[in-house]
Parts: C-alpha cells; structure tokens; sequence
C-alpha cells in the first residue's frame, strides 16, 4: 500500500530577485529551492544583505520574484497580478510583525477581525470566531480593550490571534518577538510552540539564534543563497505544563498591572 504524500503548505522553486540600481543589478536571491511541509515550524536566518528579508517580502506576497516559482496550494503566486497578490495575503497567509500593527482606534476583537474586514466577510459568524480566538491566546477578558491598554506581549497576542483568523496556509512571523523582555519572548514562543503542537505551519524569521532553537528547522542565507537546511540539533520543546504555568503567569502579570 502506498503512503500519503505530505503535503505542502508552501512549495519554493529557483526563487531569484534582481534589483537595477543605476547600470549595477544587485542579486537579492540568486535560486532559493525549499518545501515547507503542512505542520512544519521553520526560522529563516542570514546576516545582513544575506536576502533574509527579500525572501520575507516573497513569501508574504508583498513582492514578486525576478525568477521561479512560489506554490500556495495549487497555485503559483509567482505569476499573479497586484489584485491577485492582495487577496492571497488577506486569506491565505497570516502576517505577525515585530511591532504588532495593530490599529490603535480598536479593540482586541476588531483587530482581530481586520482580515475579514477586507475579505467582506464580517459576520456574526466571524465575530464569534474572533472571540474564541482572544480566548485561545488568553484574551477573553480584555475583548473591548484598546492596544494601549495593553502590554507588548498582549499586543503581540491579539496579532497572532490576527494571524490565524482566516485559518491561512501558514503563519508568518518577522522577528515576532523582537520588541519584548525574555519572559515575554518565552511567551510568545510558547504560545507559537502550542499553535504548531496543534497542526499550525509556521515560518519566522528572525536573527536570535536562541528563539530559532525552538523552531523544527533552520534555513541560513547567506549571499543570495541558501547556505544551511537542516533540523534544529537540541531542539528546545516547553512540557504541556510548563506552556500552561507561562500561559498563567502572564496572566497574573497582565492583570496586576491593571
């Protein structure tokens, strides 16, 4: 009997992006080539210039490559319009920024139902979606509150909720933990460990090697080029209890500082 084939959340083929600055064309990505498995939990790393970030613009359909391929399901993204790319990002990739990006006029729940806002498909149904979402990232609580009443690790929460509310092929995450401590930072990773435990893909990108140790895999870039695809050695895997304790304890520090 034959296996099922894995499938893939994102499938990468000879990406290149050249820029033409004057008469001198820079070679941000010189062919990268990598599948990311359904389930998969991959940080993306490189020193500056590396093509680190050009490779987080293809990926989040924010800009389209010079050459190659980018397969969302079925479908070569590579070859879309600006319209096309829109609606892909608004639906099938769930964006978290280092600096949250939240709208500061709404609250927890409206945030999170921004991607609907512009699929034209905010509904009851939708709304009830968003608010088991702020209940899941430990949220439900604070469902009218405004970004600046909350902490950065709460903010970043309500932004992972953001994320998952059109149930996208996979999370993409920017230096995610970038603007907070390392009990926050270690709050965040938990709450992304717990995500992809339960089947979520993941892929972040980031220059600490100490939060890439928490990712299944690491993809180095160096030059334009993929210099190192391998399982992260030593994996660092927070025990049921322990994601629950941290889960705890944020919330006894959010509600003590109200």
């Amino acid at each position: 009997m034959s296996q099922t084939s894995t499938r893939m959340a994102a499938v990468i083929r000879d990406l290149q992006k050249h820029y033409v600055l004057k008469s001198e064309t820079v070679r941000a990505l010189r062919g990268v080539s990598f599948d990311v498995p359904e389930g998969d939990y991959v940080a993306i790393m490189g020193p500056s210039g590396s093509g680190k970030s050009t490779l987080l613009n293809l990926l989040g359909c924010l800009d389209q490559p010079t050459h190659g391929s980018f397969l969302l399901g079925d479908d070569d993204v590579a070859q879309m319009t600006d319209d096309e790319l829109s609606t892909i990002r608004a639906s099938r990739i769930g964006f978290v920024f280092q600096s949250y990006n939240l709208i500061a006029q709404l609250s927890v729940v409206e945030n999170i139902e921004v991607p609907l806002y512009y699929m034209g498909n905010l509904n009851a149904k939708s709304r009830k979606r968003s608010i088991e979402l702020a209940k899941m990232v430990g949220l439900g609580e604070r469902l009218d509150h405004r970004p600046t009443q909350l902490s950065g690790g709460q903010q970043q929460r309500v932004a992972i909720a953001r994320s998952l509310v059109n149930d996208p092929y996979f999370i993409l995450a920017d230096e995610a933990t970038g603007n907070l401590d390392s009990v926050t930072t270690e709050e965040i990773l938990a709450l992304f460990q717990r995500l992809n435990d339960e089947g979520k893909t993941i892929i972040m990108v980031t220059h600490e090697d100490e939060v890439a140790e928490h990712a299944k895999r690491v993809i180095r870039l160096r030059d334009g080029e993929i210099q190192i695809d391998e399982a992260v050695k030593d994996r660092k895997i927070f025990t049921p209890q322990q994601i629950q304790e941290i889960a705890h304890n944020a919330d006894v520090a959010s509600r003590g500082s109200e």
